[in-house]
């Protein structure tokens, strides 16, 4: 299967999923420069003009009508949609962070930093505390990453990326996407890309800032033992799958 024609033309689609709160916006801006630079369409809900609209609930049987024909990079899509239209030769790539951190990172943005949060909701967040969110939140958040264990990660080709990756150590990252699309990651403009990580340079938490705190294991400094124990049960056959242990 070819990845690109004379003029740069991909031949098939190459589609990014991730999750909320997984720098998604980072891995956006490291598909567009991909794009840009081999020259491929790209359709994210990302572009200052969006020209994908992303799913809204776990499953969504729709959401490939809008990719009918075309081809190139796709996202990063921050929900599992049903593959029942997927095309033959789609390549399906997985963005994914620790679900515990996750649950972190997520009370945080809607508490302090996400935009348009109703301030009474907000409010009412940060009364109830971190750990009632978490514990109210963790289901929601499973049934996503269920979705994408049991349907995308079981196909041949299916690709496997970290947050962890992303944030600590963005050669690896880079080269395991680059890979995918079937680019040579040793060129230099891709050498360059790779030492660009913004992430690594963050220091100092700020609960205000949408980037509030890169590094894992937010969940084992900030949560309860109990519900640390809570998530480390209830997520169990999923950290496994996704190479996480449980603390």
């Amino acid at each position: 299967m070819a990845v690109r024609g004379d003029e740069g033309v991909m031949d098939h689609r190459i589609l990014v999923f991730t999750v909320h709160k997984a720098a998604s916006l980072g891995v956006h801006e490291v598909l567009s420069r991909i794009a840009k630079k081999e020259k491929w369409p790209l359709y994210s809900p990302n572009l200052k003009t969006p020209n994908l609209v992303e799913p809204k609930e776990p499953g969504d049987a729709a959401f490939f009508e809008q990719l009918d024909g075309k081809t190139g990079l796709v996202g990063p899509i921050r929900m599992p949609v049903s593959l029942k239209d997927k095309a033959p030769d789609d390549k399906l790539v997985l963005h994914l962070r620790d679900p515990r951190d996750v649950l972190v990172s997520m009370f945080y943005s809607w508490s302090y930093s996400h935009p348009g949060v109703n301030e009474d909701y907000r409010a009412g967040l940060i009364e109830r505390g971190l750990d009632d969110f978490v514990r109210r939140e963790s289901a929601r958040l499973k049934e996503k990453y269920a979705l994408y264990v049991r349907d995308y990660l079981s196909l041949p080709g299916a690709v496997l990326l970290k947050y962890e990756d992303f944030v600590l150590d963005r050669p690896v990252w880079l080269k395991a996407l680059l890979s995918a699309c079937g680019v040579d990651p040793e060129r230099r403009f891709y050498e360059k890309l790779a030492k660009d990580n913004p992430a690594a340079k963050l220091r100092k938490e700020d609960k205000f800032s949408h980037i509030r705190k890169a590094a894992p294991g937010d969940h084992e400094e900030k949560l309860e033992s109990e519900t640390i124990a809570m998530l480390n049960r209830d997520w169990k056959e999923i950290l496994q799958a996704l190479g996480y242990g449980a603390a």
